[in-house]
Parts: C-alpha cells; sequence; structure tokens
C-alpha cells in the first residue's frame, strides 16, 4: 500500500507498521518502539492522542511550506488500540492546482482576442462600414485575431491528443541528419520573409532514431519557429545534429533575444511567457507540445542560454537505433 499505517497499542507501542509508514517517518523498525520515538509531527501526535480519547480525527497537514501535502486519519480501535493512515495528498494537490492554472491561463488568452473581435465588431456595425478603407482595416484585424485564436484551439488540442494514452506513436527509423534538414527546408520561407539566415550543421555519423515521423518534425517546427521568432532581423538560427555511440542529439540554436537564466526552468510550461521580450506572440503552447512529444519518444529535452541578448540552444536527446 502507498498509504502509511501504524498500529499501537493502548501503551503507546507500536505493533504494526508498512513500509511506506518507515519512508513517511524517516525511521526503519518501528514495530516495539513507543510512538514518541518515531512520530515528530505534533499534527500525527495530537491524532493519536484524541484517538486516545474515543474522537476519530481526519485532517490535512503540509509539509516542507506546503510542498507536501498529507492526509491523516486517526481512529480508536478496541482494547485501548489506535490505527493510524496516512495519505500523500501532494500530487493530487498539484494536479488541482495545474487544472486552475490552466482554466485561468485559456480564459486569459481567449479573453483578450474576443475582447477586440467584439470591440471591433461594434466599431463596423456603428458606421465603419461605410468608409471603405476602415472597413478593410478592421476586417483585416479580425481576419488576424480569428487565425490567432484557430491555432490557440489547435494546440490545446494537440497537446490534449498528446497527454491522451489513446495516441499512438508510429514509430519508424529515420535518419537524425535528415529530420533536421527537412525541417529546415520547411521553414526556410518563415527564416527569409523575417531575413534570418537559417543554417545546418549536421555531423556525418549517419545516426538514426526511431521516432514518429510526423511528430518530430512538428517538434522541430515548433523549435525553429520559436527561434526565428525571437531573433532580430540578420541574425542566425542553426539546426545540428551531435551523436554519440548511445544517443543522438538534435539541437536548435539562435543569436536572438535569449532567456534569463530564472526563466529556463519554467519554459516548457504550458501558457509561459517570459518577460519582456517573449511575451508577444504565439500561443504559448509550443515548446509545451514540444516537451510531450519528446517524453512520448522516451527522449528528453532542454534549453540553455547565456542569458538576455545571448541567444539560446534547444536541445532534443533521443536514443540511437544505429
Amino acid at each position: 500500500m502507498t498509504d502509511a499505517i501504524v498500529l499501537a497499542d493502548r501503551d503507546d507501542v507500536v505493533r504494526l507498521a508498512n513500509p511506506a509508514a518507515a519512508r513517511l517517518l524517516g525511521a526503519e523498525d518501528l514495530v516495539g518502539r513507543r510512538v514518541v520515538e518515531v512520530v515528530r509531527d505534533h499534527e500525527l501526535l495530537e491524532a493519536i492522542d484524541a484517538a486516545r480519547r474515543g474522537e476519530e480525527t481526519v485532517r490535512e497537514m503540509e509539509r516542507d511550506g506546503g510542498r507536501h501535502v498529507l492526509r491523516i486519519a486517526a481512529k480508536p480501535l478496541l482494547a485501548g488500540d489506535v490505527l493510524l493512515t496516512v495519505h500523500d495528498l501532494s500530487a493530487v494537490r498539484r494536479l488541482e492546482t495545474q487544472r486552475r492554472d490552466f482554466v485561468a491561463n485559456v480564459s486569459h488568452e481567449l479573453r483578450t482576442p474576443l475582447s477586440a473581435l467584439k470591440a471591433m465588431v461594434e466599431t463596423l456595425r456603428g458606421g465603419a462600414m461605410g468608409d471603405r478603407d476602415a472597413a478593410d482595416d478592421f476586417l483585416g484585424r479580425i481576419d488576424r485575431e480569428v487565425d490567432g485564436l484557430t491555432e490557440l484551439v489547435g494546440d490545446l488540442l494537440a497537446l490534449t491528443r498528446m497527454e491522451s494514452e489513446d495516441d499512438a506513436l508510429e514509430l519508424q527509423d529515420a535518419d537524425a541528419a535528415d529530420l533536421v534538414r527537412e525541417a529546415a527546408a520547411r521553414l526556410e520561407p518563415l527564416a527569409t520573409r523575417a531575413q534570418i539566415r537559417l543554417a545546418t550543421a549536421t555531423d556525418a555519423s549517419g545516426a538514426r532514431v526511431r521516432v514518429d515521423p510526423a511528430r518530430m518534425a512538428q517538434v522541430l517546427a515548433n523549435l525553429v519557429h520559436n527561434a526565428i521568432k525571437f531573433t532580430p532581423a540578420g541574425g542566425t538560427v542553426t539546426l545540428g545534429t551531435t551523436a554519440t555511440p548511445a544517443d543522438v542529439t538534435l539541437w536548435v540554436r539562435d543569436t536572438g533575444a535569449g532567456i534569463d537564466p530564472a526563466d529556463l526552468e519554467r519554459i516548457f510550461e504550458r501558457f509561459f511567457k517570459s518577460d519582456p521580450s517573449r511575451s508577444t506572440g504565439g500561443t504559448g503552447l509550443g515548446l509545451a507540445i514540444a516537451k510531450h512529444a519528446v517524453q512520448a519518444h522516451g527522449g528528453t529535452i532542454g534549453a540553455s542560454s547565456g542569458g538576455r541578448g545571448q541567444g539560446s540552444m534547444f536541445t532534443v536527446t533521443l536514443r540511437r537505433s544505429a
């Protein structure tokens, strides 16, 4: 059982305890020892004392500044024994927090474009339709806002599919260098429009990886698109591969805005947008989608940067298949 269970007799001696209880209390060989010797949390001792008085107690306690949440239940038994059970709610609480944050972030991302659309429609209805130039301008803005909403919904659906157990990968062997070169070819028009030089630097090892080509193409596209977006005109974005006997790393390096060291740990979170340079444009889901896709392949994804104005580098490491 994952729940910690301790049975103490009327003399406050531990008679039964499972391995989870030993891990929770940080002590071994609990059986035969007095409760006060092994239980150091005053909330647990208070619950046991209440059970001694015949009161069944259920409460929650926090540890490590709220990072761990435990549900305590102390129940009086016959002959003066007390049964103490402790359930770790930390993972549940984290999921609840993530769900609340997710709903709040989606609501925020939807509110701004919807408000803009509402305002522009009201302006058109208020008479702007009669001014051809103004009407065309508003219709162009409406079109861009709708495109942004469509992109957001698409990213949300993609993220939901990746997190579902039904979303199976269609794996096949692929040349790592080919994956990078194909991504560069697809994103070349975008780089050209942004006046960014797009280069490749693949090794000659012929390393192969077992991937879902469509998924890995999406990962690389997200990383390259992100690099282009935050690199000023005249800059360079480079895609490359590095192989070891066991692994292959696909990487994307840019000469752009860089990432503050404090933001590196959060850069792959949903809707995270680092201020100030990474707070404009996009849905804030591209890197989260890339992370889920890489993890589904059993790989790892990371980011590094020397700080603001120092550019950044994103890496995807996968096991070699050949």
